[in-house]
């Protein structure tokens, strides 16, 4: 069967603004503006997922309409709505009551690691905040340290276009999700050990590309950090493995080559950890 080729969009379908690629991220395509809506719808629905915050209820037919009927466009907006203005969003009543309750529990019940995940950050997932505060200790110190320019102490297991990314936003002056943080959650860290259930990785740092049959993006992460070793999430000279999966980044695979860092198959990977 002869391939075809697709064609890369060069502009946001819902907004015409430019889009863009983030460096190591695969074939995902960004929208360039901050005002689009269904980057806004987007960015919401992240934010309300179980993975995330769970406020269970606020599906994105739903937050869709809120934003177009109460004109929200931001994550810290959900926490100034009340009972009447659900109703008056398009909710029933008990849908309006169920998220009340849902987002005031979410103020409180949510473990620190995944409030800065929800955040949005680019390629900062559940392992990268949780290592982000075991390091730093609290949001503030985050923050902090960005902005004084000493994150070039940020561990290199994270890698430069994480922490490129990370740096990018604390400093973005007109980010406020931080103070709204501080605003509308009540969140602190805890450092604690991490739960390992053998040494078998003990002394190495993994990462992996592409699509793994038996861990998702999360679960490779989780995996390593069980077994012991360091999860990366970029390439560098420290990493001793590399777990390639289905359809793995070129770019990520050459950048190992030139460095000479060891390949391993997922079934490599499985045996290494028995």
């Amino acid at each position: 069967m002869k391939a075809i080729k697709i064609e890369e969009p060069k502009v946001c379908p819902f907004c015409g603004a430019p889009v863009v690629r983030i460096l190591d991220d695969g074939a995902h395509l960004y929208c360039s503006n901050p005002d689009c809506s269904e980057r806004k719808l987007a960015k919401l629905n992240y934010f309300v997922t179980k993975e995330c915050m769970n406020i269970d209820g606020l599906s994105q037919k739903t937050l869709k309409k809120l934003i177009d009927n109460l004109h929200i466009s931001d994550w810290s907006d959900l926490y100034t709505l009340t009972y009447d203005d659900f109703i008056a969003g398009g909710c029933g009543k008990k849908t309006a009551l169920k998220l009340v309750d849902e987002i005031a529990k979410s103020r409180t019940e949510v473990p620190a690691e995944r409030v800065l995940m929800s955040l949005g950050i680019p390629m900062v997932g559940k392992v990268t905040a949780k290592e982000l505060l075991e390091k730093y200790g609290s949001f503030a110190e985050i923050e902090r340290v960005a902005k004084s320019n000493d994150f070039a102490e940020i561990p290199d297991y994270i890698g430069n276009e994480v922490g490129k990314n990370i740096l990018k936003y604390f400093r973005l002056n007109e980010n406020k999700d931080l103070q709204n943080v501080y605003k509308y959650l009540q969140t602190t860290y805890v450092k604690s050990s991490p739960t390992v259930s053998n040494n078998k990785l003990a002394g190495l740092t993994l990462m992996a590309t592409g699509t793994l049959t038996n861990f998702s993006r999360d679960g490779i992460k989780d995996s390593v950090v069980e077994n012991g070793g360091t999860y990366a999430s970029g390439i560098s000279k420290k990493l001793d493995y590399l777990i390639v999966g289905d359809k793995a980044g070129s770019s990520k695979l050459k950048k190992a080559e030139e460095l000479g860092i060891k390949q391993l198959t997922e079934t490599e990977y499985l045996n290494l950890i028995k």
